[in-house]
């Protein structure tokens, strides 16, 4: 990998957990040799059980943070979690409006309330089209898709608002297997099978989606990126701990501890 530690840019939500958000991000940065600088889109009062309130920040304010970090350092990627209200998802497509050349991986968090407007409807028709690449749950991809009868009919929908690639993550496989699919608008670009976990994690999409876009920073193409991030999690989760009376948390320095073992 890339030794002169290339800068990603996260614009994500604060969980105070550590199992997701800007936490995970700059955990896994760190990890896999990169340096994260962060815009905040939500405080989050949360545990490893439940999220329990946010507040939103302010547009005006989050927009600041992503300039300054645009305008500062030589950002090689650009990682798109939660974003809170209507307002931050048309910011943010401007923004990556300006900035064409820098990929972009979108993982929405798909949990609000009639309170935030319809965050997901912006999320499809703003952020889809702005995305090098999204990764989707099963679940996620039936929410922002408008209807279908299966994982292949939701996906091709949403990649006609102009995402280049979509991985589809948690499908039911063989026994004591998980399927994450490739979607591109050619079908199926590729599956990945990987041994199942038994145990409940909290973290394990944003531990994904930011090694994904640590390894595209690096420079790494896009297939071998998806290959070394699948491989990184599964690591991470397979060596995850309870910090609290909740879900599992990913270790992110898996490789580490086992050195010092």
């Amino acid at each position: 990998m890339d030794p002169k530690q290339p800068v990603f840019l996260s614009i994500n939500s604060h969980d105070p957990s550590g199992g997701a958000g800007l936490v995970a991000d700059v955990e896994t940065a760190t990890s896999l040799g990169c340096h994260c600088v962060s815009a905040i889109t939500a405080l989050n009062v949360r545990d490893t059980k439940n999220l329990k309130d946010r507040q939103s920040s302010d547009t005006a304010l989050m927009i600041e943070q992503i300039r300054v970090a645009l305008e500062d350092c030589p950002i090689a990627a650009i990682k798109v979690g939660d974003i809170a209200t209507i307002a931050q998802a048309e910011a943010i497509h401007t923004i990556l409006g300006e900035y064409r050349n820098i990929k972009v991986v979108l993982d929405p968090v798909l949990h609000h309330g009639a309170e935030d407007g319809d965050v997901d409807a912006a999320v499809r028709l703003l952020l889809l089209p702005r995305a090098t690449f999204t990764v989707l749950s099963t679940e996620h991809i039936q929410q922002l898709s408008s209807g279908g009868d299966s994982v292949n009919a939701y996906v091709q929908q949403l990649l006609e608002f102009g995402c280049e690639h979509i991985l589809v993550t948690g499908i039911k496989g063989d026994a004591n297997k998980l399927v994450n699919r490739l979607f591109s608008t050619r079908g199926i670009d590729k599956e990945y099978s990987w041994d199942l976990l038994p145990q409940s994690f909290h973290g394990a999409g944003s531990t994904l989606s930011a090694a994904i876009t640590a390894y595209l920073a690096h420079g790494f193409d896009l297939l071998e990126a998806l290959q070394q991030g699948q491989q990184f999690t599964w690591q991470a989760l397979a060596n995850a701990q309870h910090v609290g009376r909740g879900c599992l948390i990913p270790d992110r320095l898996f490789w580490c501890r086992r050195a010092d073992s």
